[in-house]
């Protein structure tokens, strides 16, 4: 049932967009006295602070709603859906392709870890699922949201021709999921971006499936 409480709404979204950006600070290495830009081009990263930005505005937003004395408001709930897509694809894909290899190395414990690829997505998720008015997303729109992660991996096969590694990876491609000499091959590697397509496609109308459903059980 959703909540239709903005003052309750406001604090979620004001603590995750506070989150998120201090995550993302601190893995930029600001607080350690150095700038390490070139983490932009993880994934991880860029739906995080895209979420951040969201947030704050739909934070905005609500703030200005409730001081003109509304006692419900959602800001743009159905753009809402393109980002509780995009977030919970890194969740996903990180819990599933990615955290062993950080436990292995010892970098899964730390605060902007966990903040980026589970609390962040769990946030947003759940402000959808808690505050968010249901049946806004249309039958075409996951294949929309689609667009976001496939123009990542164009931009990452651009980045890659023409730029040297990422930071000091030694790598072109921020994720060996996408690396062509880790897959052992282009051929290897564009199959598993093509499943992995489907998967985020499945995950698309999952949550597509689950509004409707939630929709219809609100009436």
């Amino acid at each position: 049932m959703r909540i239709k409480n903005l003052k309750f709404s406001l604090a979620w979204k004001g603590a995750f967009a506070g989150l998120a950006f201090a995550a993302v600070i601190v893995d930029l290495g600001f607080f350690a006295g150095r700038a390490d830009w070139y983490i932009l081009n993880y994934y991880t990263l860029l739906s995080n602070i895209a979420c951040g930005v969201f947030f704050a505005a739909s934070h905005h937003a609500s703030e200005r709603a409730l001081r003109a004395g509304a006692k419900d408001f959602a800001w743009h709930p159905r753009l809402e859906g393109l980002f509780v897509f995009c977030i919970a694809v890194t969740g996903i894909v990180y819990a599933t392709m990615l955290a062993p290899d950080d436990i292995a190395k010892g970098k899964f414990f730390n605060f902007h870890n966990l903040v980026l690829h589970y609390t962040g997505p769990a946030m947003v998720v759940l402000d959808w699922l808690l505050f968010s008015p249901k049946g806004k997303f249309r039958s075409g729109d996951p294949l929309r949201w689609l667009l976001v992660p496939l123009g990542y991996f164009g931009y990452i096969l651009v980045r890659s021709t023409f730029a040297g590694p990422i930071g000091t990876t030694g790598s072109r491609f921020p994720y060996g999921f996408i690396d062509p000499a880790v897959q052992g091959g282009w051929g290897p590697m564009m199959r598993g971006v093509a499943f992995i397509t489907l998967g985020m496609a499945v995950l698309g109308y999952a949550i597509w499936a689950l509004d409707r459903l939630l929709a219809r059980r609100a009436k």
